[in-house]
């Protein structure tokens, strides 16, 4: 089988890609993540499996998220002698389309196609190889068996085909057949002969039951016996548990009694605490009103002395403030004079500049004006000229066949000239002309032609016949006459000058027209003469409205020189006056200090006198009410109030301590939990009594020993049957084990191709002392290299998948003569160093001169070394 063409569309997100395929070769198709490299290959699983109509999951994983479209696969396979083209589309508008092109042309659709399809590949390839030559990166790591038909034939051929032939094949298929009845792989019974055995484990068991059913009522009787004898003590531990809470609730009373005790000596001590607190608190508010009648008396003291020292430093700064403000003003005088002066001149410099600008726009605007009489002038030829260069051309191309027809008609005609001796009116076929003495004209004779010489003589000339030439003239002449009327001149000549006079035309437009637009600009023509109509009217205003005693400056130079000398005066005058107000400003921030500063002071004094006021009141209010003596005395008895509540608590947390509450709850606690557990254990000793006794009864009642004997008769019966059918499948497992004994003997021989093939790519990559090791499935089960044998699963990562890989080169390569399937990788060599990589690329490029090899990959450097392979990139 060949894949030669993979085409999708609106297929797990891609819109729509097509690859090719030669039929032996390398192909790499190289992506990103997530663009569609494994759903090429998933796009031809999903057309050769599922229907047009299905709606499996798969095939709704494909459809695009977001589009209305159903997912569409295209592909070109080649199939023993089938060469087909295979369409499918499914979910929207669902098709199938089949065109088969050998051995015969065939077309179908639908259900029709599908089926036709899959006749063909049962027929012409082997499904189970098309799967075993499929690796996918982190796959290919476990034992791959390519116990597989196709394979077996090509190493049956390779091996001298004297081995494993289609009869050996169809008796082994018969022991199998007879093997199978009575066991499953490993040996574990099945069938009729699985029934028999579970029939005799299900006999026997239930003898057994029955037997353990009869040793059970013996034991629930003892049981019972059991249960009597243990109640008496259950009950009398209940007993006792009652009575052990019953003492140890009146002990958890008492220490709450003393505990009632210990709260209330604590709240006296808390209450005696509080009193001393508010004794101590009030004699430390009559110390601190003493010392803030002193503090306060030598603060306005203080405070007095410190305005009077800051006086004379103000009234020096109220001097220096009236010199700046004097000096402020003249710099501000002299600023908006400079600064008036200087807007003048920058008005009447704008003045200039708007007298050139009027000058430029009518300059503009006289071009443009020229300009459009210009283009009115070409459009008005443009529009009266019919001729254009190609119809000139063929003007020209009738003027040259008409002069070499004439010229032909004219060598096979006579000719005759005609010489004035004297002046002479002649006339030629009715066309007049004057001659002068000694001028002579020449006539050439079509047909007839008739010369009349003045009054005097009359001449007529019959020519020869040559109706060809004729007729070509005539043909020639009409043509050109046609032409010359659809252009509308007279002749050639005309042609010529009025197509000299349309091209020009056309040049002067083009002139004209960028003129126009380079003069325009960005406005239009009444823009641009509204533009001129408003600067003439301001520059006229501004002459009139000019208020100043100066004269206007002689030109636009004068008045930027102008503008540039009163600005610079201007700026030094600006300059000065923010000197000048900086050191006003100055000045005034200082003179503001001295003032915050003398106010502060003032309300400080102030401040301070009303505090030694309001201090010394409060005081005296204080003394009055209580006097120092008293707080003192009020001091000392509430802290013997605080030692004789201390004393009393410490005493009762003393006897609390020792009556050791926490001990006391705890065996309560425990208490109450043992009398629980005794009540429950009675509780269910006397319950399950009564189950016992009923289950003896009615057991009793049933006939235990008769159960017994019926369980043993058909235990009897069950293992005749088992004895029978065990000789049968013994005899079967005999005989299979002995043929697939010879069987393996003689497949053994035939691996070895197979083991070659696998060992000559192998050796590209390792060297000289690789081997391997198959076994009875074909699977790689060892690797010797440099002398050294590991087991399969001993080996590492990377040297599993590129075994796994050589295995299926190896596996494509025998079996390409067959047509074999495609080798497909998708992204596999990611656990290869660069070194086993570029040997892996040799052995690739070595396999696929016989074989189909498709590579998907993210990381196309993984493969630089694939040599003889084609890229193809998605995305």
């Amino acid at each position: 089988m060949r894949i030669r063409r993979i085409k999708v569309r609106n297929f797990a997100g891609i819109d729509e890609a097509e690859v090719l395929f030669p039929d032996t070769g390398i192909t790499i198709i190289v992506g990103d993540n997530e663009v569609g490299k494994t759903s090429m290959i998933e796009a031809v699983d999903m057309i050769l499996t599922y229907l047009d109509t299905s709606s499996a999951g798969a095939v709704k994983g494909v459809m695009t998220v977001g589009t209305d479209v159903g997912p569409e696969v295209e592909v070109d396979i080649a199939a023993g002698p089938y060469e087909f083209t295979y369409r499918k589309r499914w979910l929207r508008n669902k098709e199938t389309i089949l065109t088969i092109s050998a051995p015969r042309p065939e077309q179908l659709a639908g259900r029709e196609a599908h089926d036709r399809v899959r006749q063909m590949l049962d027929e012409a390839v082997d499904m189970e190889l098309w799967n075993a030559l499929r690796l996918d990166q982190g796959k290919g790591l476990s034992r791959t068996s390519f116990d597989i038909a196709a394979l077996g034939h090509a190493l049956d051929a390779a091996a001298g085909g004297d081995v494993a032939g289609d009869r050996e094949d169809v008796l082994f298929d018969r022991i199998e057949d007879e093997y199978q009845e009575y066991w499953n792989k490993g040996d574990k019974a099945r069938g009729d002969f699985k029934a028999a055995s579970s029939e005799l484990e299900v006999a026997g068991e239930r003898a057994d039951a029955a037997i353990r059913h009869v040793e059970e009522l013996e034991g629930a009787t003892e049981e019972v016996r059991k249960l009597d004898a243990s109640a008496a003590g259950l009950e009398e531990i209940h007993s006792d548990a009652g009575t052990t809470v019953v003492e140890l609730s009146e002990q958890v009373e008492a220490v709450t009694r003393i505990q009632r005790v210990v709260d209330t000596s604590r709240g006296d001590l808390e209450r005696a605490d509080l009193v001393l607190e508010n004794a101590r608190q009030e004699r430390a508010r009559r110390d601190e009103l003493v010392s803030a009648v002193s503090d306060a008396r030598a603060d306005v003291a203080k405070r007095s002395d410190d305005l009077s020292n800051k006086e004379p430093a103000r009234q020096v700064t109220i001097a220096k403030q009236e010199d700046a403000r004097k000096t402020l003003e003249e710099a501000r005088d002299t600023a908006n004079a400079a600064r008036l002066s200087h807007d003048l001149a920058s008005q009447d410099s704008a003045y200039a500049r708007q007298l050139i600008e009027i000058e430029q726009l009518t300059e503009r605007r006289d071009r443009i004006v020229t300009a459009q009489e210009l283009l009115a002038s070409a459009d008005e030829v443009l529009e009266t000229i019919v001729i254009d260069t190609d119809l000139l051309d063929e003007i020209e191309d009738a003027h040259l066949n008409l002069a070499a027809a004439k010229s032909a008609a004219q060598r096979s005609q006579p000719t005759a000239t005609i010489k004035a001796l004297e002046a002479v009116q002649i006339s030629i076929d009715g066309k007049s002309t004057t001659l002068d003495a000694g001028e002579d004209v020449g006539a050439s004779v079509s047909g007839r032609s008739t010369i009349r010489i003045g009054e005097v003589a009359e001449v007529t000339i019959v020519a020869g016949d040559d109706d060809d030439v004729l007729a070509a003239a005539a043909v020639a002449q009409t043509t050109y006459d046609e032409l010359c009327t659809r252009a509308g001149v007279t002749d050639f000549t005309d042609a010529r000058k009025q197509t000299d006079a349309r091209v020009r035309a056309d040049r002067d437009r083009t002139d004209a027209r960028k003129v126009i637009k380079q003069d325009l600009r960005d406005l239009t023509f009444e823009e641009l003469a509204g533009k001129i109509e408003r600067l003439t009217k301001r520059t006229a205003d501004y002459t009139t409205g000019r208020l100043a005693d100066s004269s206007l400056p002689s030109d636009h130079d004068a008045a930027q020189e102008i503008e540039r000398s009163t600005g610079e005066a201007a700026t030094k005058a600006e300059k000065a006056l923010q000197t000048a107000d900086s050191r006003a400003k100055v000045i005034g921030e200082e003179l503001k200090a001295h003032d915050v500063e003398n106010a502060s002071l003032t309300a400080h004094v102030q401040i301070a006198q009303s505090t030694l006021e309001s201090t010394g009141a409060a005081l005296a209010e204080a003394r009055s009410a209580r006097s120092d003596d008293a707080l003192t005395e009020a001091e000392v008895k509430a802290t013997k109030l605080v030692d004789k509540a201390q004393t009393a608590t410490l005493e009762a947390e003393e006897k609390l301590r020792v009556a050791d509450p926490e001990t006391v709850g705890a065996l309560l606690s425990n208490a109450k939990a043992v009398l629980d557990r005794s009540r429950a254990d009675l509780e269910k000793n006397v319950d399950r009594r009564k189950e016992l006794r009923i289950e003896l009864a009615i057991q009793t009642e049933l006939g235990p020993a008769r159960h017994v004997d019926e369980a043993a008769s058909a235990l009897v019966e069950a293992e005749g049957r088992f004895d029978r059918l065990e000789s049968r499948a013994n005899a079967a497992r005999l005989l299979h084990e002995v043929f697939s004994r010879h069987r393996d003997a003689a497949r053994q021989r035939y691996n070895q191709p197979f083991r070659d093939r696998i060992e000559r790519l192998g050796r590209i990559v390792y060297g000289p002392t690789f081997e391997v090791y198959l076994d009875q499935n074909l699977s790689i089960s060892r690797r010797t290299l440099n002398g050294t044998t590991l087991n399969y699963d001993q080996l590492s990562t990377g040297a599993r998948e590129q075994l796994g890989l050589l295995a299926r080169l190896a596996v494509a390569t025998l079996v390409s003569e067959d047509g074999g399937a495609p080798v497909i990788f998708d992204d596999a060599l990611g656990w290869s160093d660069p070194g086993r990589l570029e040997r892996m690329g040799a052995a690739i490029s070595t396999a696929a001169d016989e074989s189909q090899i498709i590579i998907l990959t993210c990381v196309p450097d993984r493969y630089a070394a694939v040599g003889k392979a084609t890229t193809v990139t998605l995305g």
